[in-house]
């Protein structure tokens, strides 16, 4: 359902543990303001109830920086907290979900089952409330508001996250994207030693002549100390698709297109303009190759990119 005409719900980001998240004990209270770069965008986070050791350091430590006032963000996103009365606790075996709505014109609102706020994405203004101080539950709440707040301000410009793992080799970002359970964090750890932007998100910039990936602060399984920041040219994107034999199918321009666009988040949900968005998929497509990566169980398929990716 298109948000713009009623509730949309999302899948949350996984709800893997990360050092704050290690424990059931609450975070202790306090106060944190910090920057945080997503991108081509400059997120301000203001007044985030926790304290700045462990949550921030665990969470976005070597990417998070105090407070520049000398610069202007793109978003800034008020912090508090307060008992909720939207979405009830996640069940056990039950899927997490994140409900977008659009009221007043471009205004959306955000829930989750921890957290409700709103955005306003023409002001570059939001607000997030939180209902626990629950390691993991925070993370997950921050985390996924700013997935969708992002992905839509990003849109604007000719930029966008795409649900893929990147993995860097020879100064070369390859993309392995597809499915959820399709095997992006297997493919990631697989790739070692390789550095990765990550196992779950990567923003792909298309403003330019060649395509760039660039990392997010948005955390799969990997973990965040091996994962690199940065951005980088675009060797070919992936779908990974398990198979009895591997080998690489080279995709035309139209599939390559219908195929990436399914891995683009939030389309539907924030009622983005799928034109706009195939656009940017379209020059995507025309920057870079697109494959079916058939895989086996044995892991080599870096043999078959070594091949055909030779380095330089």
């Amino acid at each position: 359902m298109a948000a713009g005409a009623g509730a949309a719900s999302m899948t949350e980001a996984p709800p893997t543990a990360s050092p704050a998240g290690s424990t059931a004990d609450p975070l202790p209270a306090g106060r944190s303001s910090f920057d945080l770069p997503v991108a081509r965008l400059l997120v301000r986070i203001l007044d985030l109830p926790t304290t700045w050791e462990p949550f921030v350091a665990d969470n976005y430590g070597g990417v998070a920086s105090s407070v520049d006032p000398a610069r202007t963000p793109d978003l800034q996103l008020t912090c508090g907290e307060r008992l909720l009365a939207g979405l009830p606790e996640v069940i056990p075996g039950g899927e997490p979900v994140v409900r977008a709505r659009r009221v007043d014109g471009g205004r959306l609102t955000i829930e989750s089952h921890w957290q409700d706020g709103w955005l306003d994405p023409d002001a570059g203004r939001g607000a997030i409330a939180f209902a626990s101080r629950q390691p993991i539950h925070m993370r997950m709440s921050l985390e996924n508001f700013l997935r969708v707040s992002t992905q839509l301000l990003l849109t604007r410009r000719q930029t966008f996250l795409l649900h893929s793992a990147g993995v860097i080799d020879a100064g070369r970002c390859f993309l392995f994207f597809g499915a959820s359970g399709a095997g992006k964090s297997t493919t990631t750890t697989n790739s070692a030693p390789r550095a990765a932007l990550s196992d779950d998100m990567v923003a792909l910039d298309v403003s330019g002549p060649a395509a760039e990936a660039q990392a997010v602060p948005f955390m799969g399984a990997f973990p965040p100390e091996h994962r690199v920041q940065g951005h980088y040219p675009i060797a070919g994107a992936f779908r990974l698709r398990q198979s009895a034999d591997e080998r690489l199918e080279r995709l035309a321009t139209a599939r390559a297109v219908a195929t990436v666009s399914a891995s683009v988040p939030f389309v539907a949900e924030l009622g983005l303009d799928p034109a706009a968005i195939t656009d940017l998929v379209h020059r995507l497509c025309r920057s870079i190759p697109v494959y079916d990566l058939h895989l086996t169980r044995s892991g080599r398929f870096w043999d078959l990119l070594d091949r055909e990716f030779p380095r330089a």
